[in-house]
């Protein structure tokens, strides 16, 4: 996971960051200050110099940190990057013996912008600090402008600058702990929210699925009712089929079968099966058919009567058709159609006295 850029710094951040400088500021105070005492006793140019570079250092430090509280986070980490850096290459000019503790002076800088660059910046930055601890042991090993401190000092400087380094990465430590159970506190803190996400997650999912299964079932049930209104429908249908070509007896021997409104092919099937069961169940001899409420006869109508008027001789009955109007008449002979085969009535009355004279 990258870095957070400069940009982008929390107020926490930067408030830890102005506090590490003040810190690390209160550091090299305490070392200047032995440098002050050393220079005062010794009365030495070297260590005259090396009080003045601690004081720079230390004034660098806080003026990096008024940045740092004034918003200018950029600026600020790069005045302490340049103040420690400088240091610790002018510092092994000063003391040649303590250029490999001068040459932590970098690696101070780096550790302290560790959380506060980004990756790109990082690595100019560590790029520029590796090439510092280079040219710092160099010039450390090579050059001497200044006369050696007396030799009873060597031992406490190593030591002081060994603490005070010790002090300022153990501060930046402190900082990276602060820092990391801050992270994992707000880590809890979000798993406990997505936690509470999750659970209120699964009961809306249930409560969804709830509702779901219950519109299933609503669903299933009008589909049923629906299936139900259908078959009703159709029995309805096909009662009303019945209704509407009813074979009514007479007599015993004659039965009467009123055909009325269109008749397609369905329907002729229809009347023909119904006709000859009612001849079949009853053992009628006589089949009146009455079209008078039928708008007119076609070819279809007219081949469906003869068939039923064929099957009902099969059956041992004769057929009669009566109320034929005068303009379904003049369609049977327009169309062509042969009924010569057919004995015809001009109403129900005619008929049934027919049918009585011949009984």
């Amino acid at each position: 996971m990258n870095k957070p850029t400069i940009a982008t710094l929390s107020l926490e951040q930067g408030r830890q960051l102005r506090q590490f400088l003040l810190w690390m500021a209160g550091v090299v105070g305490v070392v200047a200050l032995i440098a002050t005492v050393s220079a005062l006793i010794w009365q030495i140019a070297t260590l005259v110099a090396l009080m003045i570079l601690d004081w720079v250092l230390v004034v660098g430090l806080l003026q990096a940190w008024g940045q740092a509280k004034s918003g200018q986070i950029r600026i600020a980490l790069t005045t302490s990057f340049v103040a420690l850096t400088l240091y610790g290459f002018l510092g092994a000019i000063i003391l040649p013996n303590l250029a490999p503790l001068m040459a932590f002076g970098p690696m101070i800088a780096i550790v302290a912008m560790l959380p506060f660059a980004s990756g790109a910046t990082l690595k100019r930055l560590l790029i520029v600090a590796w090439i510092a601890v280079i040219a710092t042991m160099i010039v450390g090993s090579q050059v001497q402008f200044f006369p050696p401190i007396p030799e009873p000092l060597v031992l406490p400087f190593q030591f002081t600058g060994v603490a005070g380094i010790s002090a300022i990465l153990l501060l930046q430590l402190w900082v990276f702990h602060e820092r990391l159970f801050g992270a994992i506190a707000q880590l809890r803190e979000m798993n406990d929210v997505l936690e509470q996400e999750r659970n209120g997650l699964q009961e809306r999912i249930a409560q969804r699925t709830a509702d779901l299964q219950q519109a299933l079932a609503e669903v299933e049930r009008q589909m049923a009712e629906q299936s139900r209104l259908l078959r009703e429908n159709e029995r309805q249908r096909e009662l009303i089929r019945g209704l509407s070509m009813p074979v009514l007896p007479v007599t015993h021997e004659t039965l009467i079968m009123p055909l009325v409104g269109e008749l397609d092919s369905e329907r002729m099937a229809l009347a023909q099966a119904t006709a000859l069961q009612a001849i079949d169940r009853t053992d009628a001899r006589h089949l009146v058919i009455d079209i008078t409420g039928m708008p007119f006869v076609d070819t279809t109508v007219a081949s469906g009567l003869m068939q039923l008027v064929q099957a009902t001789r099969l059956l041992g009955a004769t057929v009669t058709l009566v109320g034929i109007r005068p303009e379904v008449a003049q369609t049977i002979v327009a169309l062509g159609i042969d009924l010569s085969e057919v004995t015809t009535a001009a109403d129900l009355a005619s008929a049934l006295k027919r049918d009585r004279v011949a009984a």
